[in-house]
Formats: structure tokens, C-alpha cells, sequence
């Protein structure tokens, strides 16, 4: 019996994150991201026949739907493999069943982002990033994967005196001080899964295929 895959690493310290088997491939004909929409699930909303809502939401935080498609795909033997490669990661993780982690090359940047403030007791913090820093419209969210160390700073003084813990959680050696102000800057990635449990690659010619699109979307744990 074959298990999906579950990534098991919360920082990833691969380069360029080629080859990583936690990460998306990346693979050549591969389009930008042919969308990229913020969904909140399960919103509750009850209206009166006067026209009066109560409504309830049961997310604070947005889970991302993405879809992706290859203009071409090679299949063409050893060294240009690429359809081979894309078929193994996503039967790895058996369809919707196992998760993954995305890189997204225009969103992934957290520039000195508010992640939590000390009370002299507790030493572990949820990373967090703010879509659209610096206006009124900063929205936070958790960030459960980071790509790369991030620097961590209490009251502005940076420190490493931390660890990166599961599902981006941020935990100190020592709890910080009351009040003190917890930042960070770095980079991360989006804890994903695939929104669909069957892949149709449709073959251009000899040696080559497309995908019109490949759907997934972020997981919260």
C-alpha cells in the first residue's frame, strides 16, 4: 500500500528550490499564474423574510485557489522528461490527498511584518505576512512554510535565539519580554494541495504535450 506525500519540513533551505521534493516543480512551459483568487469557505448567512442577514463567517483567513498551465510539456527520454516528472509528483501525493508546498514568484516577500507581541510568558508565535503592507487595507494571514531563515527581530533588535517550528511556528528559546514588539522579514511559501484528482495532458505531437490547467489551492491545518 503507497501513502501520499506530506511534507514534513516547515524551512526549506533548498537554493533555488529546484528539485525539492516538498516544492512544486517548476518545469520549462510552464504559464504565469493563470489565477490566483482569495476564497473565505463556509461563510454561514441566514436572511428573515423581511430581508434582515446574520451572517457568520467560520475562516478568519482566506484560503488561495490557484490554476497554472503548460504551453508545452516535454516527453522526450532521459534529461527532457518533464511530463514523467509532473505525472510522479502529482500521483505522489494521490490527487487532492497529500499537500505540497508553492512557490509563488510574484507574492512570496515579507517586508519587517508584525508577528506578535511578547507577555513575559510565551515563547511560541504563528509567523504571519500582511497581503498588501502599508495601506489601510493590510490584511494578515499565517504563513506556514518559509523559504529560507528569516530574520526575526524582538523590539527591533534582531535575534537568533529561535527555531522554526511545524506549520510556521515561531519559537523562542526564552519568552520575550511584556510588550515587546516581534517582527520579521524573509520569504515563504504556500501550503497547498491539488483541487483535483485526475490530470488531462493532451499530446501537441511527437515528444510533446499541453495542459490547459492544473488547479490547487492553499491548505490551512
Amino acid at each position: 500500500m503507497t501513502y501520499p506525500y506530506f511534507p514534513q519540513r516547515w524551512l526549506i533551505t533548498t537554493p533555488d528550490l529546484s528539485g525539492d521534493p516538498d516544492v512544486f516543480p517548476l518545469i520549462p512551459g510552464q504559464l504565469f499564474v493563470s489565477q490566483k483568487s482569495p476564497t473565505f469557505p463556509k461563510t454561514i448567512v441566514k436572511q428573515s423574510v423581511s430581508g434582515r442577514e446574520v451572517r457568520a463567517g467560520l475562516s478568519s483567513a482566506p484560503l488561495w485557489q490557484f490554476k497554472v498551465g503548460y504551453e508545452f510539456i516535454r516527453d522526450r527520454g532521459p534529461g527532457q522528461n518533464d511530463l514523467q516528472k509532473l505525472y510522479a509528483f502529482f500521483c505522489s501525493r494521490q490527487g487532492q490527498l497529500g499537500t505540497f508546498h508553492y512557490y509563488d514568484p510574484t507574492d512570496n516577500l515579507v517586508p519587517d511584518c508584525p508577528t506578535g507581541t511578547g507577555d513575559g510568558e510565551t515563547t511560541t508565535f504563528q509567523f504571519q505576512r500582511q497581503v498588501a503592507p502599508g495601506t489601510p487595507y493590510a490584511f494578515a494571514e499565517p504563513v506556514y512554510v518559509l523559504n529560507g531563515a528569516p530574520t526575526v527581530r524582538v523590539n527591533g533588535v534582531a535575534t537568533t535565539a529561535f527555531k522554526v517550528g511545524t506549520y510556521g511556528a515561531l519559537v523562542f528559546e526564552s519568552a520575550p519580554p511584556i510588550g515587546a514588539q516581534i517582527t520579521w522579514s524573509g520569504s515563504f511559501l504556500f501550503l497547498c494541495r491539488f483541487s483535483q484528482d485526475q490530470i488531462d495532458p493532451a499530446q501537441m505531437c511527437q515528444g510533446l504535450w499541453s495542459v490547459d490547467g492544473l488547479t490547487f489551492q492553499s491548505w490551512k491545518p
